[in-house]
């Protein structure tokens, strides 16, 4: 026979407190996951929007996606190792030194590097780099594009003078989608 407690005995309130936390912790962790999944998602089509110069020679050579700092995305990007954008094939890269990130075509900033982003986005604008993060007002301290969220929508912004100062061409329908456009 199963004896039911009434919810004020401490044994019963331990019981739901703890089932709670464990909802509440797994519902946190799919949250987050869902949302670096759609940061993934926008960085893979971002690699599909913006063009890079050519180099000299014409040739073509690998797109080099770099996450710098501690990586959110855990093994979210591993699709994408190996597909094409724009005819290049993009390889992925954790680089842990800024001297590293050279020849990176794409470098993710992670917030864990907030405290080397003016040297970061002067080293990858030197080098025609897209730079992305997710670090607050990133678009507006000179990175290319910075996820934004608005809500529970994870949006971005895209900073025209950072791109153009990069040597990077933005398509128009990328610019038309960006929730703000620094010029």
């Amino acid at each position: 026979m199963i004896k039911h407690l009434p919810l004020w005995q401490p044994a019963s309130l331990f019981l739901l407190v703890s089932a709670l936390a464990v909802v509440f912790q797994t519902h946190a962790q799919a949250s987050v996951r869902s949302e670096y999944e759609l940061k993934a998602a926008f960085l893979y089509n971002f690699t599909r929007f913006v063009s890079w110069q050519r180099s000299p020679d014409g040739a073509e050579t690998d797109l080099n996606l770099c996450v710098f700092g501690d990586d959110p995305f855990e093994e979210l990007l591993a699709p994408i190792e190996g597909r094409s954008a724009q005819g290049r094939t993009i390889n992925l890269k954790y680089p842990s030194q800024l001297i590293d990130i050279t020849d990176c075509s794409v470098v993710f900033v992670s917030q864990s590097e907030v405290r080397r982003l003016p040297q970061l986005i002067t080293a990858a604008g030197e080098s025609d780099q897209l730079t992305v993060s997710d670090i607050p007002d990133f678009a507006r301290q000179g990175g290319v594009i910075g996820y934004v969220q608005q809500g529970n929508v994870i949006r971005f912004e895209i900073n025209l003078r950072a791109a153009e100062a990069s040597n990077l061409t933005i398509d128009s329908r990328l610019l038309e989608l960006a929730v703000r456009v620094i010029q």
